[in-house]
């Protein structure tokens, strides 16, 4: 019952920081006169961040097997973001940029996990 609280707080932590790290982009690219190319960089890194800050305090609470919690908290995550965009655009597509996701959001869950084990 322990590591289900503890991940409800991880996925909780992950979904309160990229939407703080995505309210950050968007301004910024509103009120600046960087180019949109640069907007899915931004979103990969804002996933990225908010990866490693959930893995990070998942782990620290743990404080065990680090590599697996951290990758299996963001996998979670990134198919619930996965799941809710479905919904909301009333198609199901299984796309690269998921896979690209999943990929970040696992090396930086290991980071984060085995940081936050030892830390």
């Amino acid at each position: 019952m322990e590591y289900i609280k503890n991940y409800l707080i991880a996925i909780f932590s992950f979904a309160i920081s990229i939407v703080l790290f995505l309210i950050i982009v968007s301004l910024i690219f509103a009120y600046t006169n960087i180019d949109d190319r640069y907007i899915d960089s931004a979103i990969f890194l804002s996933m990225a961040i908010s990866a490693f800050i959930s893995s990070f305090f998942l782990c620290k609470k743990i404080k065990k097997k680090g590599i697996i919690h951290g990758v299996l908290v963001n996998i979670f995550c990134v198919l619930i973001l996965f799941i809710i965009s479905c919904i909301l655009n009333h198609q199901f597509s299984i796309t690269n940029t998921l896979g690209i996701y999943i990929g970040i959001c696992s090396l930086t869950g290991i980071v984060g996990g085995i940081l936050g084990v030892n830390v």
